[in-house]
């Protein structure tokens, strides 16, 4: 009887302790299923994130290649702007020396025109002699010049011999051929005029009749030829008649004349 007792005994123990552990591991598997359950929804909830990060870096890839496409259109842009920039300083020194030069033809230009108020001043002061030496000269002769015809002129160049003479820088001008030449006119009562000429810088003398059958003749005295004369022309190589220039080294550019009679 004992024995039955101590056997209902165990088998109740172990019953209840069968019941005890299911209970048991029924509570772990629930708690499992619940951790479980989290553990999804954080999944869940990560994979979300995850999307919405990706669609995130999505956009912000995009805008870095839109930033990117701007950063390299502003690196176009400046790369012009410089280029204009170097083209601007370029066209900057250009102007730079073309102000240089035009300030050094002003220059010259205002010493060129200095010397020739200079040589203007000086020629005044030579016609006041010259005019002096005319009234002079010719206060000495009682009768009255006239004008020749073309052919008395003509022959009375031919005559002439002044031009033989040797020109001398030192002694010897075209002043003093004009002067000769004008003296034997006026002591065969032909009258002669003094021509003054202003090339660039330079003076020149010469002579003039007026013919009474072609006007005023210009002479070249030098050479005894008619001169065509004209302000602008080239005297030695354009004015003189026949044009057979010498070799100078001024320019003789006709720029005013001046006659004495």
């Amino acid at each position: 009887m004992v024995k039955k007792i101590v056997l209902f005994s165990f088998i109740a123990i172990c019953f209840i302790g069968a019941v005890a552990f299911t209970g048991i591991q029924i509570t772990r598997l629930n708690n499992t299923q619940d951790t479980l359950a989290s553990t999804q929804n954080e999944l869940a909830s990560t994979q979300s994130d995850i999307l919405n990060t990706g669609n995130t870096l999505a956009s912000t890839d995009a805008e870095l290649s839109l930033i990117q496409s701007d950063l390299w259109n502003d690196q176009d842009k400046l790369s012009k702007t410089l280029s204009e920039m170097q083209y601007i300083y370029q066209k900057i020194d250009s102007i730079g020396s073309e102000i240089d030069k035009t300030q050094d033809t002003i220059y010259k230009a205002n010493a060129q025109l200095d010397d020739e108020k200079n040589s203007n001043a000086a020629l005044n002061i030579d016609l006041v002699d010259i005019q002096s030496d005319y009234n002079s000269t010719t206060s000495g002769y009682s009768y009255v010049f006239r004008d020749p015809t073309y052919e008395e002129l003509k022959d009375f160049l031919k005559a002439d011999t002044s031009d033989l003479n040797e020109y001398n820088t030192a002694t010897y001008v075209c002043e003093d051929f004009s002067f000769d030449v004008r003296l034997h006119a006026m002591q065969q009562k032909i009258r002669c005029a003094y021509v003054y000429l202003i090339f660039a810088g330079i003076r020149h003398s010469i002579i003039a009749f007026n013919t009474t059958d072609k006007g005023i003749i210009y002479i070249e005295p030098q050479l005894d030829r008619e001169v065509n004369l004209q302000v602008g022309w080239h005297y030695w190589s354009e004015c003189v008649i026949p044009h057979n220039p010498p070799v100078t080294t001024y320019n003789d550019t006709v720029t005013q004349y001046y006659l004495i009679w």
